[in-house]
């Protein structure tokens, strides 16, 4: 069986990014209309398959969609289940118009029609205005991607999420994974009462983290100036990095090493005080293969107690991918435009598309800013969002949209700081830009 649907837009995934876009389209305008469409069976991406304990590693007050507040504000961080409830009553209210359209468990052909994953159902999509990409990103998480790494039978390796269903003790727990996830694994057992000692945690590479409190309203809006002039001011990039350190918005878990890793994870002081406690972490390299009682690894063995219980952490999450123009005829493709801040990029992408222009303007206003892999990714991804931030501050009625609305931490100032924060960058845009440039370019 086949239909024909007319909408003006056809968005092509229901996680963060599709529904921030989508509810931006809705709250603008009184007559266009979103189908949206996700092989899942509700909204909410890759939150659907995360494990059962996650929460936000940034403040929920910057997190969602424009149009509806989510959790308690201040510095509170959602849960899963919080963040789930919240996107289904997203998608009910706007559904309620008639102007939004989920389409659950549906997958988009190449040929543009949508066919249904379980019922032999077809559709014919008509966009008026244009196809929306809101998979790019690819969120992969342990529960849907399996370790790369070789496992014998008789190891008993588990994902991440599989620690909210134990029920007896192991002598260690193995955490294989240096980034978010990892790191939520063994705050998880340190808060369950495992001992620091039964640890063990593989690291193929230390990692600059976020401090939480430097993120949180109403002080992120002003913090992103700062390191822009930080940053400016350095001699070279790991001057840059010392400097983040000393001013407090970066920080690590071991002060002797060199962190070669950066994936905008954040950690509050009392959490990074926790993490340090840890007596057993393991570097050498990336897992090859999981034994009963040893890890072979990229630099060499170690060895394990049998018993043991291997929680596995590696999936990609956020991945550097190659960057693609934004607005092409064919299609939006959503992207971050702001370094770390996915909803906030789509949600400005959204309100960039309702204005009248080309796409060659649009382009300019939302160079896409790659999640960062690396620390000098992250000084990159900072310099492409002043690039942003500045095409924004020539556009009066983006400049009033980025201080207007919830997603921005710019919004979460209050007025006179706001104001500040606009000066600010009008003044970096001259000799303080090009020596930010020189340092991330040479």
């Amino acid at each position: 069986m086949s239909d024909t649907l007319e909408t003006d837009f056809l968005v092509v995934g229901a996680g963060a990014m599709g529904l921030a876009f989508a509810d931006e389209v809705m709250r603008r305008s009184r007559r266009l209309r979103v189908t949206l469409v996700d092989r899942r069976a509700g909204p909410g991406g890759h939150w659907n398959d995360a494990y059962d304990f996650v929460r936000l590693h940034q403040p929920a007050a910057f997190y969602g969609v424009n149009s509806a507040r989510l959790g308690s504000g201040g510095e509170d961080l959602a849960s899963k289940p919080e963040i789930l409830a919240y996107f289904r009553r997203v998608i009910d209210r706007w559904s309620a118009t008639g102007r939004l359209r989920f389409m659950p468990q549906c997958e988009v052909g190449e040929d543009g029609a949508v066919r249904a994953l379980v019922g032999q159902r077809t559709w014919t999509v008509a966009a008026t205005r244009r196809r929306v990409d809101a998979t790019f990103s690819r969120v992969q998480v342990p529960a849907t991607h399996p370790p790369k790494y070789a496992i014998d039978p008789d190891a008993t390796v588990v994902p991440v999420g599989g620690l909210w269903r134990l029920d007896r003790p192991h002598p260690r727990y193995v955490i294989i994974g240096a980034g978010k996830t990892g790191l939520d694994a063994l705050l998880y057992l340190l808060d369950r009462g495992v001992g620091p000692e039964r640890l063990t945690w593989i690291v193929s590479r230390d990692s600059w983290l976020f401090d939480r409190a430097t993120l949180q309203p109403p002080v992120a809006g002003t913090h992103i100036m700062a390191q822009l002039l930080t940053v400016a001011e350095a001699r070279d990039p790991a001057d840059a990095f010392a400097r983040l350190e000393e001013h407090g918005w970066w920080q690590r878990i071991d002060e002797t090493r060199d962190p070669t890793m950066f994936r905008c994870a954040t950690v509050s002081r009392d959490e990074l005080a926790q993490l340090r406690r840890l007596k057993h972490i393991v570097r050498l390299g990336r897992v090859q293969r999981v034994e009963p009682d040893r890890l072979i690894l990229d630099g060499g063995e170690h060895p394990v107690e049998r018993g043991a219980l291997f929680v596995d952490c590696t999936a990609d999450g956020l991945q550097r991918l190659p960057p693609t123009p934004v607005f092409t005829p064919e299609r939006i493709t959503l992207q971050p435009v702001f370094v770390c801040q996915q909803v906030m990029s789509a949600a400005a992408i959204a309100a960039i598309a309702l204005r009248p222009g080309d796409d060659e303007g649009r382009n300019a206003l939302t160079a896409p800013v790659p999640h960062p892999d690396t620390p000098g990714d992250y000084l990159r991804c900072l310099s492409t969002t002043a690039d942003n931030l500045l095409s924004w501050l020539s556009v009066p009625w983006l400049t009033w949209w980025t201080g207007r609305n919830r997603l921005s931490a710019a919004a979460h100032l209050p007025l006179l700081r706001r104001v500040a924060l606009v000066r600010g960058l009008r003044a970096f845009a001259g000799t303080r830009r090009d020596r930010m440039k020189a340092l991330v370019e040479g």
